[in-house]
């Protein structure tokens, strides 16, 4: 590609990657010290303001001063991504670009013994544990520049002019080449990190289960549990198309806690979510359960909908519109979803937010919201340490 092919695609990844954050993540749209030119809002108390995508100030005679610096040819798709926006997309791993710093994070990169061995260091990973580099040795060729990344505590133990050998066999891969880095940035960072998210939860949910002593129940979970078939999964796709990728990460690893027979003639019931209901748990509904339950909720919750009585609390972020309704119904307390149901909610108010989860209550009844997001929703489950796994839970 042109220079001006890849800025074009860099900006369209950027601002791709903007509206998915503006709308999953909103959050890391608010940093401190956002410089006036990328304020998007005003600065609250703490300093903490709102940024917007705006165009670099960096020009080619600056991106010819760097590579004169560094001693090496970019490739291309570099150049356009260090000079197209100015952004804080360090949470999704590409490193922060400000109008008074635009290579800010290439410079918290930059390491000479890696770059006189060929690797050019970008950017650190989001954890700060990884020099992520693009491997020049075919430049000028960069489709067959693959992106690679070091621990940095190891170039503590080498040697200053560490040759390319030395750092060659601690080099982990990343991509194939750096638009297929970007690509998954722009295009899939979300479901990475739903994914991510998803394993987060699994790993915390295992450890839980072990801290109650409920280790060996955990283990036979585990080991009968299978994941959401292509079918039921591209089934319960085609009626919510905004899935959650963590959702369907946890449907991957199990289709489904709540009398599923993994075995023929054994019926799985096991614990394996919780609300804000303090220490009470529910369960996973398959992917089937979820597609069956496909507007069930309206053939009986219309009262709650209507807010036919002033004594039941509904939140105003959930709509009035009973037709316009469209719930995925994801799990059912312990009580068979008797007592508590859990719904991801497409189709909020005005004053809600697309994809938000609310709770069902029963006796007293009750319809509130208690996550932005299923995200959100499993932060909430590990913030409280899954006290919905305890000695007396577990031995139900």
């Amino acid at each position: 590609m042109t220079y001006e092919e890849s800025s074009a695609y860099v900006r369209r990844g950027f601002e791709a990657l903007y509206r998915e954050l503006e709308e999953e993540m909103p959050i890391c749209l608010r940093m401190p010290g956002v410089p006036e030119e990328m304020r998007d809002g005003p600065v609250n108390e703490d300093g903490w303001c709102r940024w917007k995508l705006v165009p670099s100030p960096v020009t080619a005679a600056d991106l010819d001063g760097l590579e004169r610096e560094c001693g090496c040819v970019f490739p291309v798709l570099l150049r356009a991504f260090l000079s197209t926006c100015c952004h804080y997309f360090s949470d999704a791993d590409l490193g922060d670009h400000t109008p008074g710093k635009p290579f800010s994070s290439f410079y918290n990169a930059w390491n000479p013994t890696l770059a006189k061995a060929g690797y050019l260091p970008i950017l650190w990973d989001r954890d700060g544990y990884y020099i992520r580099c693009i491997d020049l040795s075919n430049i000028p060729n960069e489709d067959r520049c693959p992106v690679v990344q070091i621990n940095h505590e190891i170039l503590f133990d080498m040697e200053e002019d560490a040759d390319r050998e030395a750092l060659e066999a601690h080099m982990e891969p990343v991509a194939e080449n750096f638009r297929a880095f970007l690509e998954e940035r722009f295009s899939g960072w979300m479901t990475s990190k739903g994914k991510k998210l998803a394993q987060r939860y699994i790993d915390g949910l295992r450890e839980a289960y072990a801290d109650s002593g409920a280790e060996e129940l955990w283990n036979t979970f585990a080991e009968a549990a299978r994941g959401v078939s292509d079918a039921d999964l591209a089934a319960l796709k085609a009626l919510y198309p905004e899935l959650p990728a963590s959702l369907e990460a946890l449907l991957r690893f199990a289709d489904g806690t709540y009398y599923r027979e993994y075995r023929p003639g054994e019926k799985t019931c096991f614990y394996f979510l919780g609300s804000d209901m303090e220490e009470y748990p529910y369960y996973l509904l398959s992917a089937a359960q979820m597609v069956k339950n496909d507007g069930h909720f309206k053939t009986w919750g219309d009262y709650l909908i209507a807010r036919e009585y002033d004594d039941i609390p509904v939140s105003e972020r959930i709509t009035r519109d009973l037709d316009a309704l469209h719930w995925l119904h994801f799990s059912d307390c312990m009580n068979n979803g008797g007592t508590s149901q859990l719904f991801i909610d497409f189709s909020p108010s005005e004053a809600g937010k697309r994809g938000q989860v609310v709770r069902f209550l029963h006796d007293p009844d009750e319809l509130t919201v208690i996550a932005d997001s299923f995200d959100a929703y499993l932060e909430l489950l590990m913030e409280n340490e899954y006290d919905f796994i305890n000695e007396d839970t577990v031995e139900e």
